[in-house]
Order: structure tokens, then sequence, then C-alpha cells
């Protein structure tokens, strides 16, 4: 019998804060880079790829770059100019 505990996480990796036009006004814009991981017994393994998140409090969005939700294109621009970095 086999028994293995394994999954994925994810860690962060850098955030940034960024200037952006929204609708002719400049608004802060909190940008988070995430690498996921295929873990095994709580050992991250093979790297997955990045993950984003983007946030504006001014007008209180948040997009996210995953599996199940998109991000508007001239935001996850943004994001891999950020995520270039780390």
């Amino acid at each position: 019998m086999f028994f293995f505990i394994g999954g994925n996480s994810q860690k962060l990796v850098g955030k940034e804060s960024r200037k952006i036009n929204k609708n002719g006004f400049l608004v802060n814009a909190e940008i988070k880079v995430f690498n996921n991981y295929s873990t095994l017994f709580f050992i991250p393994l093979i790297p997955l790829g990045k993950k984003y998140s983007f946030y504006i409090p001014h007008s209180d969005e948040y997009y996210e770059n995953d599996y199940f939700s998109k991000m508007p294109a001239e935001y996850l621009e943004i994001c891999k100019e950020v995520g270039r970095k780390y």
C-alpha cells in the first residue's frame, strides 16, 4: 500500500505597486507575482509557472491569472513586465 501527500502550492516571489491610467486618472495598482509548484510531502518539486494578482484599491477591482479566472490583456501585460524581475 502506497501513501503519499501531493498537491500544488504557490510561493509569493514579488510584490510591486505601479501607477496606471484608469478612466483618465492615475491610480495605484498592487501587483503580486507567485510561483506555482507541484509538491510531494510538502516539498516543492516541479515548477508549474507564474501566477499574477492585480488589485486596484481605488475602484476595488481584483483580478487573477489562474486556470478558472482571466485577467484583461492590458493588466496581464503589466503583470508580465513585473514578473520578469522575479
